[in-house]
């Protein structure tokens, strides 16, 4: 099916096609072997998907509901129901699942200095800031590649080790988006940040966040 921008999107989460989300194509990217939209959301986000098989298009104008599965509701779905709307299925926004606030440290502070802050937050990665703006990521994995490459923990700075590619997200990117960007740049931490400039850091989302919600939603 070829889609076009004005079109209509609607994402019918499995299993239980309770929980949707409305939305209207603003830009058609990607190929047709893997097409890549951009939507505005009717509850005012905006994001970048890959859509799946949950994906339903509708041409611009043609009421949401029409061939949509029909939803079932709590009674069809028996004890494991969730009316209350609290499951996370993996096309809700991956805010719904980020850890904030977010652990950060200091370009300029050495990696003995950002390895203490790991262990004292128990957290995988840390979010580099330079005067307040953030410019990078540092993982557990960046700390030891650097240190077994012959680096010195107490002359190497964080800000030579994050790289010139972190991977952003938007908290309002669907956790299936987040969960494909990690595959295809071999990340296990994304922060996510704002679109307006200046950027703000408001979570940091790991594998094992999404993972969890990638498993339960099978």
């Amino acid at each position: 099916m070829t889609v076009h921008v004005g079109d209509r999107i609607v994402l019918a989460h499995e299993p239980d096609r309770v929980h949707r989300r409305h939305g209207t194509v603003c830009e058609v990217l990607g190929t047709p072997e893997s097409p890549e939209y951009r939507v505005a959301w009717d509850d005012g986000h905006e994001s970048f998907i890959c859509p799946g098989p949950e994906a339903v298009v509708l041409p611009a104008g043609t009421a949401d509901t029409a061939h949509v599965p029909e939803a079932r509701s709590d009674e069809d779905l028996g004890e494991g129901g969730d009316g209350a709307g609290e499951r996370v299925g993996r096309h809700d926004p991956v805010e719904r699942i980020m850890r904030s606030p977010v652990r950060t440290v200091d370009a300029a502070s050495c990696l003995r200095t950002a390895a203490e802050l790991l262990a004292e937050a128990d957290v995988g990665a840390l979010v580099v800031s330079r005067n307040g703006v953030p410019v990078g990521i540092l993982s557990e994995r960046d700390i030891v590649r650097a240190l077994a490459g012959g680096g010195d923990p107490d002359e190497v700075w964080s800000a030579d080790v994050i790289g010139v590619d972190t991977v952003w997200a938007s908290p309002s990117d669907p956790i299936l988006q987040v969960a494909g960007l990690m595959r295809r740049h071999y990340v296990r931490h994304v922060p996510l940040r704002t679109r307006t400039r200046p950027a703000t850091v408001v979570g940091i989302v790991s594998a094992r966040d999404v993972l969890a919600v990638l498993y339960d939603s099978r």
